[in-house]
């Protein structure tokens, strides 16, 4: 699976500028911090899953956090270390997480908007949780089944080779295998979509925040 293919060049200069601080800061990220703010402490690891150009960074550098992106884009990663280059507290992985676990675990991961665009839920979500040591965050579609959905993608070149996918997940199944996996669990509304039915690529879908912690009862 290759992002790449299905955003196009506009898309990548999009997050260049993002990392630059050029473009305002997104939504999901001020409503993330706002929500993870108690659990913040200088040194606190922290794993951000599809994480590009790794402009998350930059949200909740004032905690002094210690950051791991993970993505399999080598052109957003080449990117990525470059602008990071000597910061001892941030470092970066190459990973495909559809396919296995994150090669490393932090106590807080987070994942917005990648987990829909993957072809199924599963092993994916299994994936993520296993990276999480105590705390794990995610922004995607969600609703009352789960509905897979796919395009052929909207770059010209690649559409006859890679598909876009725009999946809705099941509340049940999310949050029913994190808590099976001895997390308590949280539903947030979206801020950015206020949770409201926004129609993309010819299906109805509606973003959520799930956060989930850890039970150490």
């Amino acid at each position: 699976m290759g992002f790449i293919e299905i955003t196009g060049p506009d898309y990548t200069e999009l997050l260049l500028k993002r990392l630059q601080g050029k473009v305002p800061e997104l939504t999901w990220l001020k409503q993330f911090r706002n929500i993870l703010q108690p659990k913040l402490r200088r040194g606190v690891t922290m794993l951000d899953i599809g994480c590009a150009t790794g402009y998350a960074y930059n949200s909740f550098k004032e905690f002094g956090i210690v950051y791991t992106g993970l993505d399999m884009e080598p052109e957003y990663l080449k990117v990525a270390a470059q602008w990071f280059s000597g910061i001892t507290e941030v470092n970066f992985i190459r990973h495909d997480i559809t396919i296995s676990a994150p090669p490393k675990t932090a106590e807080i991961v987070f994942c917005s908007a990648m987990l829909e665009h993957c072809p199924c839920l599963e092993p994916t979500l299994g994936n993520l949780v296993s990276g999480a040591e105590r705390i794990l965050m995610l922004r995607t579609f969600l609703g009352a089944v789960e509905h897979i959905h796919c395009i052929p993608s909207p770059v010209p070149e690649h559409r006859d080779t890679h598909q876009k996918y725009n999946n809705q997940y099941s509340f049940k199944d999310v949050l029913g295998y994190i808590e099976g996996r001895g997390f308590n669990t949280r539903v947030y509304r979206d801020q950015y979509t206020d949770s409201m039915p926004q129609f993309v690529d010819g299906v109805v879908r509606t973003f959520y925040i799930v956060y989930g912690e850890k039970n150490t009862a």
